[in-house]
């Protein structure tokens, strides 16, 4: 399983995973470019995060509107209540938010949430320690390293949320 998000398909293996993922995102690109795709539309996510200026923060936010979703920023202590009662905060954000970014989380973590949430929740989609990261074209700029980052987000987004 991809640690991106639990939704991932379990039944591929990695390798299959990232390669599709990475075609995902260059067709959701050229829908994108071609003014074609909104597909979050009606969409509400969350990023929690104590500090919202954050590179992977701002990249996030970026990947979900420019698909069309809002989205809210919350504090990273969302879930700073007694461990009895995190299931039921984690619920709650569900029934708010369509998905969830954690910065940050760790992955273990992002899951059993996300099975009380009901919803995607990720470790930090966009971060240093992402597995996104290992999909990128290493010899890239950072530039060209940032709009990669930045589509494959997207993809992710559009295929947990939808």
């Amino acid at each position: 399983m991809c640690p991106v998000h639990a939704k991932s398909p379990s039944a591929l293996n990695a390798a299959d995973t990232g390669r599709a993922l990475v075609e995902a995102a260059r067709r959701l690109r050229e829908s994108l470019a071609a003014g074609l795709a909104a597909p979050l539309r009606g969409r509400h996510v969350a990023i929690a995060a104590e500090h919202h200026d954050k590179p992977s923060a701002r990249l996030f936010e970026r990947a979900a509107t420019s698909l069309g979703a809002r989205v809210s920023h919350i504090g990273a202590g969302a879930l700073a209540v007694a461990p009895q009662r995190q299931d039921t905060a984690a619920r709650l954000l569900g029934s708010l938010y369509d998905a969830i970014d954690f910065i940050p989380l760790p992955a273990e973590r992002a899951e059993s949430l996300q099975q009380a949430a009901g919803v995607p929740v990720f470790a930090d989609l966009g971060g240093e320690h992402s597995p996104l990261q290992a999909l990128l074209t290493p010899q890239g700029s950072p530039a060209d390293r940032e709009a990669e980052l930045l589509a494959l987000m997207q993809a992710v987004l559009v295929d947990a949320v939808r």
